[in-house]
Order: structure tokens, then sequence, then C-alpha cells
């Protein structure tokens, strides 16, 4: 996957982030952390040579972060956007889509679902565990590519809740906390199929 980027606008400056792959008992995962909020997205497929494939994604955010999102294909803009954020002692994920540099609105052209072993909130930080089972890695203009070794992903973060936060079409407001792309080498977040069924069982 490769993809151009649009310039961002100047009043945004983008917090140094980490990107890095992790394997643990639990599979293999990329790692992206933007230290300046403490929100870290991580990222795991299956062993795939093409798409489609699904994918899992996580979020580990502090509750400051109102809601947080993963852009798919780099950027808002004509890609996959999946947001999470906490309601009370539960999290709500929704799939969004912009065709401009507005806020985005629901996208039915995918299928998610929250994981229960790796989705919480407590009295500091939410998780959250999104296991995109369609439409995330291969849409109309654009897909992943699951052997590229530099794969360009994009995110953003607001202190706001949404709207109306138990709904998951709920309005969203500005990413006033981050924006910002990494990149990252998905030959390392490639998991064997036994290992895949043991992850993503809800």
């Amino acid at each position: 996957m490769k993809l151009h980027l649009p310039v961002l606008p100047p009043i945004l400056s983008i917090p140094l982030a980490i990107a890095q792959n992790t394997t643990t008992t639990t599979g293999n995962f990329v790692s992206f952390t933007d230290p300046g909020i403490e929100l870290t997205i991580k990222l795991a497929i299956p062993d795939a040579s093409s798409p489609p494939f699904p994918l899992l994604i996580t979020f580990s955010a502090p509750l400051a972060v109102g809601w947080a999102g993963f852009a798919t294909g780099g950027c808002m803009l004509r890609s996959p956007l999946i947001v999470a954020w906490p309601n009370g002692k539960d999290v709500v994920v929704s799939s969004r889509w912009a065709k401009a540099f507005h806020p985005p609105t629901p996208y039915p052209n995918t299928t998610l679902s929250l994981l229960p072993s790796g989705t919480t909130v407590n009295a500091t930080h939410w998780t959250a565990a999104i296991l995109c089972e369609r439409g995330c890695s291969d849409w109309l203009g654009g897909e992943v590519d699951p052997n590229y070794n530099n794969g360009t992903f994009g995110y953003g973060a607001s202190s706001h809740a949404p709207t109306a936060p138990a709904d998951k079409d709920s309005a969203i407001r500005f990413h006033d906390l981050a924006i910002g792309h990494f990149d990252w080498d998905l030959n390392k977040a490639k998991n064997e199929a036994g290992v895949w069924g043991g992850m993503t069982k809800a």
C-alpha cells in the first residue's frame, strides 16, 4: 500500500511517534504510540498474501482521550476509519468515512466487533480490541497490501466525547488532541492460522 498523503494544515503539530513491532504470547502485533497523549494503537493480521483479510486493531488510551481513530488508508479521506470511545463502563466502536475534511459520517461497508478480553474501562484508561472481519483491508479506491514493509496508516484523537456516546453513529468532534500518520511493516504483524484463531476468539 503506497498512498500520497495530503499536507496537514499548519495549525496542527504532529507529536513524536514510536512505531514498532511486538511479539507476545498471544501473537504478533505492530505498534504505534503517541507519547504526548499516551495513545497506543496496535495491529495484527492473519498470514494473508493478498486482500481481503481481517484486521485486529487495539486502542489503549487515558480517559482524557474522548475518542481515538485509525485510518486504514493512511489519512481520513476516502478510506475506512475505525473510531472507538469509552461510554461509562463500556466501549463503543464505529466505522466512518470522509469525502472531505469534515467530521466523518457512518460507513456501512465494514463488519466490526469488540472482543471482550481486550476491551476495558477503568478509573484512568480505556482499551478496545476490535476485529474487522470485512471491509477494512480493501475498499472502493484502495487496499492494504499485507506484504508491504512500509505501509502508511493514519490516526486521530479528540479530547471531546461524541455528542451521544451510547450511539455508534453519533457525531464526533474535531481531532484536537492529535492527528498524523506512521509506517508499519505488515510482515511483522502476520500470525499463522492457529495463533490468529486464538487471538480473535470472542
